[in-house]
């Protein structure tokens, strides 16, 4: 009912938004920046999520209260108790051992009908030992006080002798070998009381509350985070589990439980620079992070594309402003394997060779890898398709090369391009099919020199090393050379250009 009323609101929030820019133009949106937007889109996600784990939470309690006060668990508590410690004074008939595991068998489908929302159920006696359990995994017949397993915080808590329900944070419990969330329940006979009853809280259902994240883009999560800045759910962008593993920055976390709630602009664990809206979750003395974030290059990418010709009119100016500077001393590539690359030709380089093309005049030069790894270098003449023909569509080749061999899908943000012209003629087509592709402004460079009859380029993937020289049009300088340093990052031109005509964008912190 609630997330059928939030997604109701989500959408109305959405409509109300789009009205209000048909109505008035592009003035609300010189009123807000693309960042503003996202920080509210931000916000109404952590609040669905905040939601999700408030009813989680709330359920979860539910059931470990029910369970203290069920007269069946008492009762099963009991037998078990008492037939562990009879077990170790007397020979048990036979009868009574198989009436034990039938009435065993009952509470087994009586668990799973009505207490299967906890991974395990054990059942602790005052001295500490574990007399029984659900699933019967090595934690079974051990004294948690006592034990050589290394128990951890259900050890301690049980030696303090609690008479009261206690709640165990998410850490790693290593009979289970995994991570896990303990209720221990304390259980009276007579007002005496003669152990606890502690039910096991696994971290899936937990983590599967964060699972979904359809509205924030290719780099939109949402996570939670324990007090320490261990992540208590699955990161989208790592090949191995991060529950109670990736280790986040404490000049980042800390900060944010202390302030409780709000935005800040954070570079993340990948890296990243990343808006984020955070706010501080309490459950029974346990304080949780809850995070949802975007990165600031997918905004950027995103906004550029909605208004494609507005910026790329102003993109052009600024790299008209700033097509030639000063040489910085690089030198040509000499030695090793030489890959030479023709017009209307790209090649590959993975074993450490470098590639070369020349005379790049009206046509373009293309660079495409992943530094270190591997490299393509295209010649791409005005016959292709990022000059609007269809002699060839080098462009293409290379991006499907590239996403269907060379990369898993997790290292798309790693591949990055590099542009070489003379002129500015090939740009947008190139800019637009990599955006379609999905890659990200700040993932494409540019070496633009108006001043130039044509250019040289040398490159070796596997220090990043790139050389340009240039022929001149001008006869006071008839050579000049270039580098990786002095390309032009596109993703920053166009923020640049955003954040500079944006009136009254929200201020947010900066952590590093």
């Amino acid at each position: 009912m609630a997330c059928g009323l939030y997604k109701k609101m989500k959408f109305l929030f959405a409509g109300i938004i789009s009205i209000i820019l048909v109505f008035t133009g592009s003035e609300i949106w010189a009123q807000k920046s693309p960042y503003d937007w996202a920080l509210i889109q931000l916000d109404y996600v952590r609040q669905e999520k905040i939601e999700h784990l408030k009813r989680f939470t709330e359920r979860m309690h539910s059931f470990a209260q029910k369970a203290a006060n069920d007269e069946k668990m008492i009762a099963f508590y009991e037998m078990n108790r008492k037939y562990f410690n009879a077990v170790k004074t007397e020979k048990i008939p036979s009868s009574l051992a198989d009436n034990i595991e039938k009435a065993r068998d009952y509470f087994n489908r009586y668990y799973i009908a009505n207490y299967y929302f906890f991974r395990d159920i054990l059942f602790v006696d005052k001295k500490g030992v574990v007399f029984y359990t659900i699933r019967k995994e090595v934690d079974n017949y051990t004294n948690l006080v006592n034990s050589k397993e290394s128990i951890g915080l259900l050890a301690n808590v049980i030696a303090d002798n609690p008479t009261q329900e206690v709640f165990i944070d998410f850490y790693n419990y290593s009979p289970s070998s995994e991570p896990t969330a303990f209720f221990v329940e304390p259980v009276f006979n007579s007002d005496v009381q003669v152990g606890w009853i502690v039910l096991q809280c696994a971290v899936n259902k937990l983590n599967s509350i964060f699972a979904s994240t359809d509205d924030l883009g290719q780099t939109g999560e949402t996570f939670l985070v324990n007090h320490d800045g261990l992540m208590l759910t699955e990161s989208y962008f790592k090949g191995y589990s991060t529950i109670l593993k990736e280790h986040l920055d404490d000049r980042n976390i800390k900060v944010k439980f202390k302030e409780k709630r709000g935005y800040r602009i954070v570079v993340d664990y990948r890296g990243a620079s990343a808006l984020s809206s955070f706010e501080v979750f309490e459950f029974l003395g346990s304080k949780w992070l809850v995070v949802a974030k975007i990165d600031k290059e997918e905004i950027t990418t995103q906004h550029y594309k909605s208004h494609n010709k507005y910026y790329r009119n102003r993109l052009f100016r600024y790299l008209q402003e700033h097509s030639l500077q000063p040489p910085n001393g690089e030198k040509l590539k000499t030695g090793g394997l030489t890959l030479r690359v023709d017009m209307d030709e790209f090649l590959k380089a993975e074993n450490n060779e470098i590639l070369e093309t020349w005379g790049v005049s009206t046509c373009t030069a293309l660079l495409a890898g992943v530094p270190e790894k591997f490299a393509y270098l295209a010649h791409i003449s005005p016959k292709d398709k990022i000059y609007n023909r269809n002699d060839t569509n080098l462009l293409s080749q290379i991006t499907k090369k590239i996403q269907s061999f060379d990369i898993y899908h997790c290292e798309k943000r790693k591949v990055e391009f590099v542009v070489v012209a003379t002129h500015l003629d090939s740009l947008t087509n190139i800019i637009n099919h990599l955006i379609e592709d999905g890659f990200f402004l700040s993932q494409i460079r540019i070496a633009y020199n108006s001043g130039a009859k044509s250019a040289a380029i040398a490159y070796q993937y596997s220090d990043n090393d790139l050389v340009i020289a240039w022929t001149m049009n001008h006869k006071k300088t008839t050579f000049v050379l270039h580098g990786i340093k002095d390309t032009v990052n596109i993703g920053n031109v166009v923020e640049g250009i955003m954040l500079k005509e944006s009136k009254n964008f929200i201020v947010l912190k900066m952590d590093k």
